[in-house]
Order: structure tokens, then C-alpha cells, then sequence
């Protein structure tokens, strides 16, 4: 497998891979994700992204779209779901992107159409984010600083692999679907905090579905189409640095080794540090009193958070100054901190202006790419109060400290609530069990 390209290696490895081969500590970690991820789909399922592309797909026998809770065909469903899934900017974090608002959608749909089990699902899954992993880790610079959204590049990718072994493609035929993939992978950071950041993702999901479509009917790609001088991985490379040459060595199963961090706030995950720190220092503050907020953070969490005085809800998911406003007068950041009404609040907004950021570039995380190894938040109030968070690695959440069962539990039920589901503990109990169907029709 080392003698060929990194496409082929990714080719054989989704041909070869057998779902009893797949570690039981990687399909509980992916059993975990398909729970966070169905909870947000569902939080985010009449969220104006999701009601409007809802309205524009035909009616389809294929598979469940949650917005709506209609029937479409695979390809949109999964482009559907997936869009629900990002609008919200709640689904967990991995390796530079969000990669189980990609992976789940496209396997839901796709597995719903073959009739799969739900351990086939789950091991698919694994599969793709395995190589997820593997794309991101040969690029040493953050994405973000070439404009990319790696959630919605990276995820094309990563989910056709994934579905690829779902429809069992030999390995000639996973090659095509791979650089079909590597053709319509898309996304630039410049729509965060607009309808389109969601789509970019939704996209992603429906994407995999007709790349391994395609490549079936016969259509064809390069053989190099990502590791090739003008290959993807080259292209999408912000200094030109990813390694295109390094075997990959299938599999490590780096969802066991690195595992996902799932979010406690609703908002892009570059802020979540400083909402810990701020939540954790504000008991002892009016927000009043408080003069300025200083956020020490990496230069592309900066960039990201680029909303400093939001005028909606959508632009507050990437505003480091509307999620500490919310963190200081409220002690939250939720559902309730990021309507627009809530954003446009005087006593809210008056406070926007307080937060400034400090750049460290100075020592790159080596666990969560592109953030600084660490971050810090100092608030200075009246009467020459200064309060220092000291150093933070890790917010709550992350993988290095995960939730709980029933931690993600309660978010489940929260997000279904948010979004009007009816009976949400039925759904929950079918996923935790989703390793013993023997459909994944069941679901639904």
C-alpha cells in the first residue's frame, strides 16, 4: 500500500475494511457522536438555513430529513440534515473542523437507502473520520489562514471515504469517488455568521453521496487528485507546507487515540475557553463594574471570531465580544443568549466594546490545531479589581475532558426541546442502542 499515493492508499483502505475489525471503543465514541450530532440536527431544524432549503427540496423515498421531518432522496436529506446540524454551530470538534455534522448526516442517508445496520454505520463512520484525521494532520498551518472552512473540505472528502465503504466500493472505484470528492470539496471562512456557513457543511455531506454516485456509474478522476503538484491537499495549503509524500498506514483508529470534543454552548468553538473562564470569574462581578476584558487567544480563533459588534444571532456564534457580554451579565452562553433579540439588547451590546484580544503566537497547541496552546482571560473592574483565569487548555467538553453519559444525555434532550421534537427520549433510547439494529430504518 506504500508504494502508491495517498488516494489509493484511502481507496484501499475504505475497500478492505471490515466492520468486525473495528475497535468497540471506536464504535462507542461514534455511537456518542451520532447522538450529538441527531441532537443538533434537531435544535437546528427550524432555524431559518434549514426552513428555506427545506422548502426548495422535492419529496424524495429515500431517507428522513428532521427539518420537517419529511421524506427526500438520500442526496438531499443528507444535504438537509446536515445543514440543520452545522446552523447552530453546536456540533463537536475534531482535527481543524466539525466532522460529525459531515460523517453522520452522509451515513444516515446514504444507510438509510441501502438498509445498513447500525453497526455497519457506526464502523463507516470510524472509517471516515480516520481519515479526516489523516488529511488534517498533513497540513502543519491553520486552514483558516488560507480562507478555508476545513469542515466543509476536508468533510467531502472524508465522508466519501466513509461512504464508500457503506456501498462497499472496490478500491479502482473508491479511488474515482475520492477524486471526484477532491473536486468539489468548498468552503471559505468568509460566510461564517451567514446562512452559507451551515450550507458548507450540508453540501459536504450531499457531496460524498454523488461522488461515490458518480464514480459508480463510471466516471472517472486522477489517481493523485489529493496528494498530486495540483492535487487538493496542495491547494487548499495556506503556506504550501502539507505533506503530500508520508504513507498513511492504515488504521490507527484515531477516534480511540484523540477522541471529539462536544460543545457546551451553541457558538464556534474558538470562543469556548474564554466563555469557561469568564462563566467561572463572573459571580464575583457586576457587569457594571467591569472595564475591560482582555482575551489572550491564537491568531486563526482571532480571525475566526470576527464579529465585534453582531447585530443577530447568527454573527453572536462568532463574536468573542457578544459571548463574553453574555457570559458576564447572564453566567450562560445558550439557546437563550443567541436570538437576535437578545443580541440587540442595549444593556448586552453596551457591553461589546470591552473585550479586546491579545494575539499569542507563540506556542501553537499541539492537540487542538491552529489555537494557542493556551488561552487567558484578565478582567479588570472598579476599584482596581483584576481577575486573571490563568492559563486554559482545555474547555469543558473537549475531549481531554469529556462529558458524560448523561451530560450529553441532557444536552440531547435540551437540543430536541429547542427544537420542538416530540417524544426525544424514544429517539435517545433508539441510539443507544443504534449497534444492535439491524436497519438503520429503524431510526426513524
Amino acid at each position: 500500500m506504500e508504494s502508491m499515493g495517498l488516494t489509493g492508499q484511502i481507496a484501499d483502505f475504505t475497500a478492505s475494511m471490515p466492520c468486525a475489525g473495528v475497535p468497540e471503543a471506536a464504535i462507542s465514541a461514534a455511537k456518542r457522536a451520532f447522538i450529538d450530532t441527531l441532537g443538533v440536527i434537531l435544535a437546528g431544524r427550524n432555524e431559518a438555513a434549514a426552513t428555506i432549503l427545506a422548502s426548495l427540496l422535492p419529496a424524495g423515498d429515500q431517507a428522513l430529513a428532521w427539518p420537517g421531518m419529511r421524506r427526500l432522496s438520500a442526496h438531499d436529506a443528507a444535504l438537509l440534515n446536515g445543514t440543520a446540524g452545522h446552523v447552530l454551530d453546536y456540533d463537536d470538534v475534531a482535527q481543524a473542523g466539525h466532522p460529525s455534522v459531515v460523517l453522520v448526516p452522509a451515513i444516515l442517508a446514504e444507510g438509510q437507502r441501502l438498509g445498513v445496520s447500525g453497526r455497519e454505520a457506526l464502523a463507516a463512520y470510524a472509517a471516515g473520520y480516520e481519515v479526516w484525521v489523516e488529511l488534517a494532520e498533513r497540513e502543519p498551518d491553520a486552514f483558516h489562514f488560507g480562507s478555508w472552512h476545513p469542515t466543509a473540505v476536508l468533510g467531502t472528502v472524508a465522508a466519501t471515504a466513509a461512504v464508500a465503504v457503506l456501498n462497499r466500493l472496490p478500491s479502482e472505484i473508491a479511488r474515482n469517488a475520492l477524486a471526484i470528492a477532491a473536486s468539489m470539496a468548498a468552503g471559505v471562512i468568509a460566510n461564517f455568521g451567514t446562512c452559507m456557513k451551515p450550507l458548507q457543511a450540508g453540501r459536504a455531506a450531499a457531496n460524498a453521496l454523488a461522488a461515490v454516485r458518480w464514480a459508480a456509474a463510471g466516471l472517472t478522476g486522477a489517481a493523485d487528485a489529493l496528494e498530486g503538484g495540483h492535487g487538493l491537499l496542495r491547494g487548499i495549503s495556506p503556506r504550501g507546507r502539507a505533506d503530500t509524500r508520508s504513507p498513511a498506514g492504515f488504521p490507527r483508529w484515531r477516534l480511540v487515540a484523540q477522541g471529539l470534543s462536544v460543545k457546551r454552548y451553541p457558538v464556534c468553538y474558538a470562543a469556548h475557553r474564554a466563555i469557561d473562564a469568564v462563566i467561572a470569574l463572573a459571580p464575583r462581578l457586576r457587569p457594571e463594574d467591569v472595564h475591560a476584558v482582555i482575551v489572550t487567544l491564537g491568531r486563526a480563533p482571532a480571525e475566526t471570531l470576527r464579529y465585534h459588534h453582531p447585530q443577530n444571532g447568527l454573527e453572536a456564534r462568532f463574536s468573542l465580544n457578544h459571548n463574553v457580554a453574555a457570559a458576564l451579565i447572564e453566567g450562560a452562553v445558550g439557546f437563550a443568549q443567541l436570538s437576535d433579540d437578545y443580541v440587540q439588547r442595549p444593556d448586552v451590546a453596551a457591553l461589546y466594546g470591552l473585550t479586546t484580544m491579545a494575539i499569542d503566537e507563540s506556542d501553537p497547541c499541539p492537540d487542538q490545531p491552529g489555537m494557542a496552546k493556551f488561552d487567558r482571560v484578565v478582567i479588570a473592574a472598579r476599584g482596581g479589581q483584576r481577575l486573571d483565569s490563568g492559563p486554559i487548555r482545555h474547555p469543558r467538553g473537549a475531549a481531554q475532558l469529556p462529558l458524560s453519559d448523561d451530560e450529553l444525555a441532557a444536552k440531547f434532550l435540551d437540543c430536541a426541546r429547542h427544537g420542538g421534537y416530540a417524544r426525544p427520549e424514544r429517539l435517545l433510547t433508539a441510539l443507544r442502542r443504534l449497534d444492535e439494529m439491524d436497519d438503520l430504518g429503524e431510526l426513524t
